[in-house]
């Protein structure tokens, strides 16, 4: 298992990971509807742009040349981002998530975060379980639940 920065070369595999991820809980995607190919695409040129102009931090776990986790961290303030985080069913629970996390926290703190935040669906159970054992904390939200993490 390889954990590296995402790269264009990703972005077929990726899109595979969003769909099969929402197909199963789509509620625990950021999508009103299942995402059309135009609608990843742009969502890949978004994240490249982000890279580049340091305003998002993403981060892959890659196994047999395929994304199997992808994690981002979206710079949404002066000093703040939003986390997003998904891994493949038969990834999850292993720790992979929380190496993910840790490399884009490391990778926001470069990009002078003070702290990054997770906006969780009330459906999705596991979520904040993790984010806790991430160091995150919980904090009222309008719709849904956040939690925040000071980096």
């Amino acid at each position: 298992m390889q954990i590296r920065e995402l790269e264009e070369a990703d972005f077929d595999s990726l899109s595979e990971l969003i769909l099969k991820v929402y197909d199963e809980m789509p509620y625990a995607t950021t999508f009103e509807k299942r995402p059309s190919a135009e609608t990843l695409s742009a969502l890949m040129r978004r994240k490249l742009e982000g890279m580049r102009n340091r305003t998002l931090a993403d981060f892959v776990a890659v196994e047999g040349g395929k994304v199997v986790a992808d994690c981002e961290i979206v710079k949404t303030t002066d000093s703040g981002g939003l986390v997003g985080i998904l891994v493949a069913r038969d990834h999850r629970k292993k720790g992979l998530g929380r190496r993910l996390v840790e490399k884009c926290a490391d990778r926001a703190k470069l990009y002078k975060m003070l702290e990054v935040y997770a906006e969780i669906d009330e459906r999705n159970d596991g979520a904040a379980a993790f984010f806790s054992r991430c160091g995150f904390r919980e904090q009222e939200g309008e719709d849904s639940l956040v939690m925040v993490r000071s980096l």
